[in-house]
């Protein structure tokens, strides 16, 4: 060695024997530096000022540069010499060896060729040798310029590249773990870098921490897709494979300990094929994927997770083990668990400490696609400590109530079958010939199951083991006994042996058998589940303002098919928030089912079990009193509802009866027409439900509320038999008037069924009642009703001269609202009757009055029916152009106030006129849009009459169209003559 060294590998060094020699100018180190990456090329003058300026050499630049490089050799000592001109420019000498890069060079090129020759200790120390070299970054201390930036951005990804190749050589020598600080401090200075990543995965897994490295694979995946925009490369993703598929002979074999699915599993295709994309589509070291599958008792939450383990065994190659977890009834410690599991995965030693046997099972998790079904869980605790850190792995849990303290979880909650579904599920268990013979009784039987999948096992397995037995005899026994829960369930207890019937055979819900000998309910795969869910309630209700189990049973006696919040604050008399609290646990927990916003229902069979448990837990009179709670807020709400839908009703004593207080509940008209489509089947079973109760009052009330809006509806044959309850009530209250108001409405209804006869009769019986109570016009209204049917049944000449009398009768009383408002009546109706007689022009001359009445009356419902009805009549004399604007005023006034059934015959009208006038494509689009409304409301005789006035008009537009292709031809005839 010469003992002269030159260093661009950092800040700038020139060496000689007699120590280090500084060049403190910054332009004479860029001189220095640009002649050393060119060395020994000769550079010329007008490139060296460039790299001394950066591309922007100052006038005089050659003069200055003389000076420069006379400075520097003057700085160099006797190493000055080194710096020689030439013709063609400046460059600087020095001897192989006194260059740091070219010394890194051979070194480097020394350790590849030992890594080629599979001297791997050699190749170490080589790498070790020429990256010793490196003092700090290249050329540090050196001002920007084209060359020295090129060469500083070449040198560091020398240095990164040998420090991979060290890397990589000292893991194939077993030095793992010291190599992994290093790499992980070049991965996160080269986050996009593959290599050091695709290192580390390699070291850490050759140091046995494969968990951390499919870990940090899922880590360096992230921010490459996230902040790049790209997946991993080869090299990576295979260091990650290759980490996937270490040790995999060493494994024990894969359990498969799912236990047999049910043969009759039927139905439930778009939730397993939802949950088996959630539990595949995670990558390794994404969060393990969790569903909680939920519902009651009964319902089929373990067959459905059974199946989904059986559909996804390829999916999850090193097993799926089945865990109970022991339920309501007896709830396993999440330590006995843990143990179950790491036993099932072939781990026969384990600590006993709870948290580091819990961390094996992550462990033993990390790296294997395996499917952990937890069976009935209890909450969140008891399966915590069995979840996995992360993806391949995956879990389902079961379980009869919510699990909202599982962080990222899907939730699927498993509901009765559908009709279709259960009949067909009957058929798997009966046989396909059996269920043919009868279809309509195997679809009643799987209505009074309630789509419940035990339910239908057991009655299916009776029909099974009695073959010949027909559907229809026992859908005639549950009938008999009317309590489908009890009938259901005695066909249960009456099996000698469920296992030969092919219920046992199958899934049960956990908690359905072992039960104790003492107590039958306990013994019923059925009840048995149900029974656990409500004895659980009594330790939900601690701390809570509402007792749940008393919820649970008061809530049941709500009528129709679904409640509301507030219906159930009523019945248990508390206010909304501790009703919320107690109908959301009971939701949580299965025993209610969430059924739209604010809404909630019972399954039929829950429902007869709660009342079951009402009769035996809650006297008579804390029943009655919650009955009459809720059907007193039926009132209530519904006479507010009724005061928007018809404000002029005329008011009777029995306003009186309505629960007064409390803010208004609707904001206005749609809200509350919205909140009596919801209601409208409760409402009609509170009728009956406090006659029964012995609230006449409220029974003979609440019709008078719900008749306009049911009218405006188009159902008002529905009230049939609360107007029958309402009679009965009225009478037993002595109360003539509100008795014949009923009779009234009664044969309104009749009417609207076609029953003439029966209503003319019955609004005879309310003129006895209104002549009882000395009412001279609720007599007059009732004849008025009377003669309007006598209309209906196709008498409009008899009609029409009854009707001329009563109005002559009502202009001679007081004037009274009710009065104003039968005015109307007779006045629509004798219209209506005299043109149905042949008399268009007296027809005509009523409507000015009759308009004007009803306008002045506010009487909306009337004024919209007699400005459609002016309009036909128009249309029907030949004047359609006149006809369209007072239909289309009909339309309007129906419209806005929800009366769809009016909308519909406007509509019909409208397009009557518009099909005069020509306009085929209107009275076309009017015609289906009227059709539409009458199908949404079952009325499936107009809308055919509908569909054939559609055809007709389809007709029409063909013949036009030919007549002008005819007339076309014609015209072609007289052109070629």
């Amino acid at each position: 060695m010469s003992g002269v060294r030159f260093g661009i590998l950092g800040p700038l060094l020139v060496e000689d024997s007699t120590g280090p020699r500084p060049i403190a100018a910054a332009r004479q180190r860029a001189l220095l530096a640009a002649l050393l990456l060119t060395a020994p090329r000769p550079v010329a003058a007008a490139d060296l000022a460039d790299q001394v300026w950066n591309l922007e050499p100052p006038a005089g630049a050659a003069g200055t540069l003389h000076s420069y490089l006379s400075r520097l050799r003057t700085a160099l000592g006797p190493l000055g010499d080194r710096i020689r001109t030439h013709s063609s420019g400046y460059t600087v000498e020095f001897e192989t060896g006194e260059l740091d890069a070219d010394v890194f060079r051979t070194l480097r090129d020394q350790a590849r060729a030992a890594v080629a020759s599979g001297d791997l200790a050699a190749a170490a120390t080589a790498y070790n040798e020429a990256l010793g070299l490196w003092r700090g970054a290249p050329l540090a201390d050196v001002p920007g310029g084209p060359w020295r930036d090129d060469a500083v951005r070449y040198w560091d990804e020398q240095e990164l590249a040998t420090r991979e190749e060290l890397c990589e050589v000292e893991v194939q020598l077993g030095r793992a773990a010291a190599v992994i600080p290093r790499l992980r401090v070049l991965v996160a200075e080269n986050p996009f870098r593959e290599r050091p990543a695709a290192l580390l995965l390699q070291a850490l897994a050759a140091d046995g921490r494969r968990a951390e490295a499919l870990a940090e694979y899922q880590r360096v995946r992230r921010v490459l897709v996230e902040e790049a925009g790209i997946e991993p490369g080869e090299q990576l993703r295979a260091a990650f494979h290759e980490i996937l598929r270490e040790d995999e002979d060493r494994r024990p074999a894969a359990p498969h300990l799912l236990p047999a699915g049910v043969a009759d599993f039927t139905g439930r295709e778009e939730q397993l094929a939802a949950v088996a994309e959630a539990l595949t589509a995670a990558e390794p070291g994404d969060p393990a994927p969790v569903v909680v599958v939920t519902g009651p008792g009964g319902v089929g939450k373990t067959s459905f997770a059974v199946r989904l383990g059986q559909r996804l065994r390829s999916e999850f190659p090193d097993g799926q083990v089945f865990v109970r977890l022991g339920g309501l009834r007896a709830p396993r410690r999440p330590g006995e668990l843990v143990a179950e599991v790491l036993r099932a995965l072939g781990v026969t030693e384990f600590p006993g400490d709870a948290d580091k046997r819990s961390a094996l099972l992550r462990t033993t998790l990390a790296d294997r696609r395996v499917l952990l079904v937890l069976d009935d869980a209890t909450d969140p605790a008891q399966i915590r400590r069995l979840l996995p850190a992360g993806a391949p792995a995956a879990v389902v849990v079961t379980t009869r109530r919510r699990l909202p303290g599982l962080p990222g979880q899907v939730p699927v909650e498993l509901g009765s079958l559908p009709t279709e579904q259960a009949a067909a599920m009957l058929a798997r268990i009966i046989g396909a010939d059996r269920a043919a013979a009868e279809p309509e009784a195997l679809v009643r039987l799987a209505e009074a199951c309630g789509g419940l999948p035990i339910a239908l096992r057991i009655c299916g397995a009776r029909l099974a083991q009695r073959r010949n037995r027909s559907v229809a005899s026992l859908v005639a026994r549950l009938e008999t006994v009317g309590r489908r829960l009890e009938g259901i369930d005695a066909l249960d207890e009456d099996a000698d042996a469920l296992g030969d019937t092919g219920v046992g055979n199958g899934i049960v819900e956990p908690g359905a058998g072992d039960r104790p000998e003492t107590d039958p309910a306990d013994r019923s795969a059925l009840r048995g589940p149900l029974e656990e869910s409500y004895r659980a309630l009594d330790y939900g209700a601690t701390g809570r303002d509402v007792d749940l189990a008393r919820a649970f049973r008061l809530l049941s006696l709500i009528g129709g098919e679904r409640f509301s919040l507030p219906a159930a604050a009523a019945v248990l008399d508390v206010d909304e928030f501790d009703a919320d609290s107690a109908v959301e646990h009971l939701v949580e927990v299965s025993l209610l089912e969430a059924a739209g916003s604010d809404r909630f229902a019972f399954h039929p069979l829950i429902q007869e079990l709660a009342r079951e448990h009402a009769r035996a837990s809650d006297g008579a009179g804390e029943r009655a009193a919650a009955l009459g709670r809720w059907t007193a807020w039926c009132l209530a709400v519904a006479a507010a509802a009724d005061h928007l839908f018809n404000p002029n009703r005329p008011k009777l004593a029995w306003e009186a009866w309505i629960p007064r207080g409390g803010p208004v509940p609707f904001d206005g008209l749609p809200e509350a027409g919205d909140w009596f489509d919801r209601e409208s089947a409760g409402l009609l079973e509170a009728v009956t439900t406090a006659a029964g109760n012995g609230d006449h009052a409220t029974a003979a009330a609440l019709p008078l509320v719900l008749l306009h809006g049911f009218r405006i509806r188009g159902r008002v044959e529905e009230l049939e038999e609360p107007l029958r309850v309402a009679v009965a009530s009225a009478v037993a209250l002595g109360e003539a008037e509100v008795a014949g108001v009923q009779l009234n409405n009664l044969a309104i209804v009749y009417g609207a069924l076609g029953r003439f006869d029966e209503a003319i009769a019955t609004f005879a019986e309310a003129v006895a009642h209104y002549e009882k109570a000395g009412l001279a016009e609720r007599v007059a209204q009732a004849r008025i009703n009377a003669a309007i049917t006598v209309a209906q049944s196709g008498r409009p000449g008899e009609a029409a001269e009854r009707l001329q009398s009563s109005l002559a009768e009502i202009e001679g009383l007081p004037e009274t609202p009710l009065l104003a408002s039968m005015r109307v009546s007779v006045l629509l109706a004798l219209a209506e009757s005299l043109r149905d007689s042949g008399q268009p022009e007296r027809a005509l001359a009523v409507y000015p009055r009759l308009l004007a009445e009803a306008e002045a009356a506010g009487d909306t419902p009337r004024l919209a029916i007699a400005w459609g009805n002016f309009g036909k009549l128009h249309v029907k004399d030949g004047r359609p152009e006149e006809g369209i604007g007072s239909i289309e005023k009909a339309l309007e006034l129906h419209r806005s106030i929800g009366n769809h059934d009016g909308e519909g015959y406007a509509l019909w009208a409208l397009g009557e006129a518009q099909a005069a006038l020509g306009r085929v494509d209107d009275a076309r689009r009017t015609w289906v849009r009227a059709r539409e409304i009458f199908q949404r409301l079952g009325r499936q005789g107009f809308a055919a009459d509908l569909t054939r006035e559609i055809a007709g008009l389809v007709e029409l537009a063909e013949l036009d169209e030919h007549s002008a292709e005819d007339g076309l031809a014609t015209e072609d005839d007289r052109a070629a003559e």
